[in-house]
């Protein structure tokens, strides 16, 4: 548990540091930077992942530039992104993905739980591919 915590302080570091630099030019204040989560249930002590994604510059996505593409194609709304067709298995292990932070400048707080991993990369993508 207490892992997870470190991890979401770090995230949140990275996400307020980011914030910082985009109030000195408030012109440019359409950035994007978003903590993503990924909770897995599945496994022993619900393993938790977490990453944050800024557009614009680079960031520590493997998949930066596809996830925002993504992310653009559905107006960085979970319940729009379509899903890829891939065959999953109808095994029930449910995933909780949280995206919070700012997209294009707007605010965003979304949670979403897909009944397995399959399933969620299915329909978010690279998004929450890392």
């Amino acid at each position: 548990m207490s892992g997870r915590i470190l991890a979401i302080v770090a995230v949140l570091a990275s996400l307020l540091a980011f914030a910082g630099t985009s109030q000195a030019a408030p012109a440019q204040h359409r950035d994007t930077a978003l903590v993503l989560t990924v909770q897995y249930s599945d496994v022993e002590d619900n393993a938790f992942k977490a990453t944050v994604l800024t557009c614009e510059r680079g960031d520590n996505h493997p998949r930066r530039a596809l996830a925002c593409a993504t992310l653009a194609s559905a107006a960085a709304d979970l319940r729009a992104m379509r899903s890829d067709d891939r065959a999953c298995t109808f095994i029930y292990a449910p995933v909780e993905v949280r995206m919070f932070g700012f997209w294009r400048g707007e605010p965003v707080d979304q949670v979403h739980t897909y009944p397995n991993s399959c399933v969620m990369l299915a329909h978010t993508g690279a998004v929450f591919d890392f």
